[in-house]
C-alpha cells in the first residue's frame, strides 16, 4: 500500500476511480434527505450525458467562449500582477502608501463592481465577464508577489554581490530576485486560475455579456429543469479546472521545479 501511495502516477489513477464512486455515494445519501421535489437524477445518467454533451456543438461553442474569457483574464492578471506587484514590492515606501487602497478593493466582491463596469462598457458587451474576473486575479497576483519579495533571503542577494562583483540592481534581479519569486507568481497564478474558473461561469450564469459560455448554458438547462444536463456541465467545469490546474503544475515543474522539490522534500 505504501509502494502505492509513493507512486504519483497510480495514485492519480486511483484518483480518478474514486471520483465518480464518491459521487454515486453523495447522490445516494442527499437523495435520503433531499425532498422529492430536490432528488438528484441518476448518476449513470449523468456521466452518460457528460460524454454526449460534449459531441453538441452548442456545448463545444459555451465552453470555448468560457475558455476565451479564461485566457484572458488570467494572462492580463498576469501581466499586469507581475509588472504593479514588483513595483509595489521592490519599495516599501511605496507599498507603504499604496496599501490601504490595494486592501479597500482587496475587501469588495466583484459582483459589486458589475454596476460601474456596465455603465462603462454596457452589460451585454463581450469584454464584460473577463474584466470583471481580472480583478480579483490580479489582486491576488500582487500579494503573491509581494509576499515572495517580502521573504527574498538576504544572504543569497549578498552572495551574488561577492560573487559578481557587482551591485547592479537590474542584474542581480534577473539573477536573483526573478528566481526567487517565481515560485509565488506560480503560485499566485494557481490561486488565480481557481478563482477566475468560479467567477467567469457565475457570470455567465448571471447571463452578462452576448456570449454565451458554459456558465450561462447551465442557466438555460436549469430554466429548461434539465438537471441531468446541469449536473453534467457542472461536472465538465470540474473537469476543466482540474486539467488546467495540472497543466500549469507541469509548466512549474519545468520551471520552477526546485521549489517543488523543496516542498516534496
Amino acid at each position: 500500500m505504501n509502494r502505492l501511495f509513493r507512486n504519483n502516477n497510480s495514485t492519480m489513477v486511483l484518483g480518478f476511480i474514486l471520483l465518480p464512486i464518491f459521487l454515486v455515494v453523495l447522490c445516494f445519501f442527499a437523495n435520503i434527505f433531499a425532498p422529492e421535489t430536490l432528488q438528484f437524477p441518476n448518476p449513470l445518467l449523468i456521466f452518460k450525458d457528460i460524454f454526449s454533451s460534449l459531441n453538441e456543438q452548442e456545448v463545444l461553442s459555451s465552453l470555448n467562449n468560457t475558455l476565451i474569457s479564461l485566457s484572458k483574464a488570467l494572462l492580463l492578471s498576469l501581466l499586469l500582477g507581475v509588472l504593479v506587484g514588483l513595483f509595489l514590492g521592490l519599495n516599501n515606501g511605496v507599498w507603504n502608501l499604496s496599501q490601504p487602497t490595494v486592501d479597500f478593493f482587496r475587501s469588495i466582491p466583484v459582483t459589486f463592481l458589475i454596476p460601474a463596469v456596465a455603465l462603462l462598457i454596457g452589460s451585454t458587451s463581450e469584454n464584460i465577464v473577463w474584466i470583471l474576473a481580472t480583478y480579483p486575479c490580479l489582486l491576488i497576483m500582487i500579494f503573491n508577489i509581494r509576499a515572495g519579495i517580502m521573504k527574498q533571503e538576504q544572504e543569497r542577494v549578498h552572495s551574488f554581490y561577492i560573487i559578481a562583483g557587482s551591485k547592479n540592481l537590474l542584474h542581480r534581479f534577473f539573477k536573483v530576485t526573478f528566481y526567487e519569486i517565481l515560485p509565488d507568481i506560480f503560485s499566485g497564478f494557481r490561486i488565480s486560475l481557481s478563482y477566475c474558473i468560479v467567477i467567469v461561469t457565475v457570470l455567465e450564469y448571471m447571463r452578462l455579456g452576448n456570449n454565451t459560455g458554459i456558465g450561462g448554458l447551465i442557466n438555460d438547462e436549469l430554466q429548461k429543469q434539465n438537471y441531468v444536463r446541469v449536473y453534467a456541465l457542472t461536472f465538465i467545469v470540474g473537469v476543466l479546472g482540474y486539467l488546467l490546474n495540472k497543466i500549469t503544475e507541469i509548466v512549474q515543474q519545468k520551471f520552477a521545479h526546485w521549489a517543488i522539490n523543496i516542498n516534496q522534500d
